[in-house]
């Protein structure tokens, strides 16, 4: 998939490389737990750099995926991109900082790295757009599309309790004292 070959880097400190990479990954999961597919091919602009102790990577993955929003439940197209950056060791075990760095194989495989980064573009709340109307409430009608006819403000049900109190229908009285 995104598996590179740096053999000869690995052996020439202070080089640069950079490799544009296509291909594709599964569908995988989103934000609310749906599958995001992926719509065209992802591109992948990676950066590998030999500096001497170890190698650094640096990618920046776009895609085209498709994705369900979340007031109209209406499917829409979007293009994320992501980054990241990581090393591999050339050898020793750790960083001055003591965290493990993963060995640099004669070919590295990004395709994890290149997910993650997809997964970590997404926004949160998927909006087909900035100012989608949602759904309504009471018919499930796709406001984007047009009103319903039940577009009447009934307000809140579940403070349908505390109407009563304002129409002197329960308790209290109309004018809120006590009468003599």
């Amino acid at each position: 998939m995104f598996t590179i070959s740096v053999a000869r880097l690995k052996n020439a400190p202070a080089e640069q490389r950079r490799y544009l990479l296509s291909g594709g990954v599964e569908p995988f999961p989103g934000p609310g737990g749906e599958l995001v597919r992926i719509l065209a091919p992802v591109e992948l602009d990676l950066s590998v750099t030999n500096a001497g102790d170890f190698l650094w990577a640096v990618g920046e993955v776009s895609a085209t995926v498709g994705l369900s929003c979340s007031r109209c439940i209406g499917e829409y197209t979007a293009r994320t991109t992501g980054r990241f950056e990581e090393k591999y060791r050339l050898h020793g075990g750790a960083d001055e900082e003591g965290n493990e760095i993963p060995y640099a194989a004669d070919e590295i495989d990004f395709t994890e790295h290149v997910i993650e980064s997809l997964v970590l573009s997404l926004p949160m709340k998927p909006l087909c757009k900035e100012n989608c109307l949602g759904l309504c409430q009471y018919c499930g009608q796709d406001l984007n599309t047009g009103d319903c006819s039940c577009r009447v403000d009934k307000g809140d049900p579940r403070l349908s309790v505390l109407k009563d109190l304002f129409t002197g229908k329960e308790g209290g009285g109309g004018g809120g004292g006590t009468e003599k």
